[in-house]
């Protein structure tokens, strides 16, 4: 096969991926990714976010031929509460976040403020600096906490 046969391939191919990933946007109102667990390691104010979560089988291949820098902003809509964050990496299906500035020292102790989710997470998992851990199933929101 000539080189421009190939390069004709990658480009139907791309177009349907392409059109199906926004039909299938158009005519579902579940989000493209679902997130399936969400862990929360604590240190200090700030914490580290790791995010095990599933695409669609069209979702995989765009991820898998344009890069995986497009599901940042599906990380930016559950991630909307927190003021100030930062994408660290996102590999095959796992994301790490940074949130910076997430808690706040009074006295003692650390306060993280309750923070909604964009996307229902099915297990967060709260892990502290002490060794104590809080799970949640079908979470919306981080809950109130101290440590």
């Amino acid at each position: 096969m000539k080189a421009s046969h190939f390069f004709i391939l990658f480009a139907a191919v791309s177009v349907i991926l392409v059109a199906s990933t926004m039909f299938q946007y158009s005519l579902s109102s579940q989000p493209p990714i679902h997130i399936n667990q969400m862990d929360i390691h604590f240190t200090n104010e700030n914490a580290t976010v790791r995010i095990d979560y599933e695409v669609g089988f069209l979702s995989q291949l765009y991820v898998f031929f344009f890069g995986s820098r497009n599901l940042d902003p599906y990380l930016d809509v559950l991630l909307y509460d927190f003021e100030e964050y930062r994408i660290t990496s996102v590999h095959g299906t796992t994301a790490t976040i940074e949130l910076i500035n997430s808690s706040r020292r009074e006295g003692l102790y650390y306060l993280h403020d309750s923070h909604r989710l964009g996307y229902e997470v099915g297990h967060l998992a709260l892990y502290f600096p002490d060794g104590k851990t809080m799970t949640f199933d079908n979470a919306t929101e981080t809950p109130n906490v101290f440590y």
